[in-house]
């Protein structure tokens, strides 16, 4: 323990989370620094979990409980600032949990470096399955975001850090009554912060997949959704004074938040509330920085195609998406649609838009400036059955199986129905949208896996070779018969390699994310 202990307030939101207090409470008395101020604010729980909390204040002398009516976890917390009495405050929701060290650990840091904010690393943990994900907060396979990348990708969850409580005194921060209230203030106290610093290690335990969490449910009846928050994100650079000195990075900041939550939302919502989310953005957008990219798009690719244009300024519609699908498979007879169930619902409605030959009709009415494409989902074979479908990872894990003569994505039969298909797609686009731009990234499959320590080549490299060689045919194609579509190299790029510990799968069609924001600068370089 360090000499200059100070007191600590740990905030605790609490609403309808009865079942979760225990668990939460037992590692947060249970810190091995010991002076806490502990304060349980109970939200207008309608459930037993203002019982539990008072068992808590009987239990241990440094527990306070505060009740009042419910005003929302923004108003919550705010309330838990006023009250606190340490130095030193921190967030904790009462349906995670914390390592034992959490507190000490962290504070210690922030008096090593002198610091007004301090974060660490976390584990995601499945409500369903008890699955554990490793979340990295302050860094990229181990590599430090500089200050901007922190503000930009940094997690935005007030919980999982400690800040010094003048810091939020000297000015008048608060956290707006809105939807996603932690977007709203996390870039602005790092901008603030005269020092931040970082504990590489995951000490926070967050609860992912709660049926009754606001992610799941809470945020489905909020029309204007995140936009009030990045609203004021934005004013408060204004009023603190700091716009001019962040003005050319708060665009980046705002877009890559509210893709974020398009992202989260896109499964969650009716099309038609979707599109209303959608419009909402763009009017934001355009209002908060007019000067900024505001061109639409269609995205056609490969899953890791979205991860690298999320690094663009530019707003992401999920529902403009064609992942888990070829060229192919736009051309086929037109026969009864076919039902399709998957366990994952963006791949299920990814598969739905190949059953339905969305593309062209999303085309029309959406009338992109742009189409960003790769190639990497043409190295599936492909399926004929009375019609085309690409034998993708979601169509192979959909419950409903098609069966139909397989077409080998090596044979020349499919090399050349690749390229009659492209012929198509290019005129049939143009036709539809005069004024498209067509931009392809000449992504290919990773040889490489591992972190910036070093890599070992994938077991599989003989396999993702000769995919890459159909790859190249395919690029070379359009490079040579398309001059006006507009190609971007990637693969000469050193970092190319998927990253050992990406969440999603250290699979070879998955990228790390250092090198795909560098694919961006050169995707947006194109513009």
């Amino acid at each position: 323990m360090r000499v200059n202990e100070e007191l600590i307030t740990l905030i605790l939101p609490v609403y309808n989370v009865a079942e979760y207090i225990d668990q939460c409470m037992e590692t947060v008395t249970a810190q091995t620094y010991p002076k806490l101020e502990i304060l349980l604010i109970n939200d207008g729980s309608t459930d037993d979990s203002l019982k539990v909390m008072r068992k808590w204040e009987e239990k241990d002398s440094r527990v306070r409980v505060i009740d009042k009516k419910n005003e929302g976890v923004a108003a919550t917390r705010n309330l838990g600032i006023r009250e606190a009495k340490g130095t030193v405050i921190g967030f904790v929701d009462p349906d995670d949990w914390l390592d034992l060290s959490y507190v000490e650990k962290l504070f210690t840091k922030m008096q090593e470096e002198d610091a007004e904010y301090v974060e660490c690393d976390l584990w995601r943990v499945d409500g369903r399955t008890g699955k554990m994900i490793y979340r990295s907060c302050g860094s990229r396979m181990g590599a430090p975001f500089t200050s901007e990348e922190h503000m930009k990708y940094g997690p935005t969850a007030t919980y999982k850090a400690l800040s010094r409580k003048e810091l939020w005194d000297r000015y008048d921060l608060h956290m707006p009554s809105c939807s996603f209230e932690s977007p709203a203030v996390y870039s602005l106290i790092l901008a603030l912060s005269r020092k931040n610093a970082y504990v590489p290690e995951a000490l926070y335990y967050y609860r992912r997949f709660r049926p009754a969490s606001l992610v799941e449910t809470g945020y489905s009846a909020d029309p204007l959704l995140g936009v009030k928050a990045m609203e004021f994100l934005t004013n408060e650079f204004k009023r603190c004074g700091i716009y001019e000195e962040y003005k050319g990075i708060l665009p980046g900041i705002v877009t890559y938040r509210l893709n974020d939550i398009l992202a989260m939302q896109y499964h969650r919502k009716t099309a038609e509330e979707f599109r209303d989310l959608v419009k909402n953005y763009e009017s934001l957008r355009g209002r908060l920085f007019p000067q900024s990219h505001q061109e639409r798009y269609l995205l056609f690719g490969g899953y890791n195609l979205n991860r690298i244009l999320i690094h663009m300024d530019l707003l992401q519609d999920p529902g403009k998406r064609f992942n888990f699908s070829s060229l192919i498979s736009l051309y086929k007879e037109r026969e009864e649609i076919r039902p399709v169930h998957h366990k994952n619902r963006y791949r299920e409605i990814m598969l739905e838009k190949e059953e339905k030959q969305s593309y062209f009709e999303i085309l029309k009415d959406s009338q992109p400036e742009y189409l960003f494409m790769d190639l990497l989902e043409e190295r599936f074979d492909i399926l004929e059955s009375g019609s085309y479908r690409t034998l993708s990872d979601a169509r192979e894990g959909a419950a409903e199986q098609i069966e139909g003569r397989r077409i080998a994505r090596s044979s020349e039969e499919c090399t050349e129905l690749w390229k009659r298909s492209f012929d198509r797609f290019y005129s049939r686009s143009k036709e539809i949208a005069p004024a498209l731009k067509i931009i392809v990234l000449e992504d290919y499959l990773s040889e490489k896996v591992g972190d910036l320590q070093g890599q070992n080549v994938f077991t599989e490299i003989d396999q993702i070779r000769e995919t890459n060689g159909i790859l190249k045919e395919y690029y070379t194609y359009i490079r040579e018969n398309y001059p006006d579509v507009r190609m971007v190299t990637t693969g000469d790029l050193p970092l190319y390699f998927t990253d050992t510990h990406f969440e999603y799968g250290a699979v070879p069609s998955h990228l790390n994310e250092i090198v795909n924001q560098q694919i961006a600068e050169r995707a947006e370089a194109r513009l």
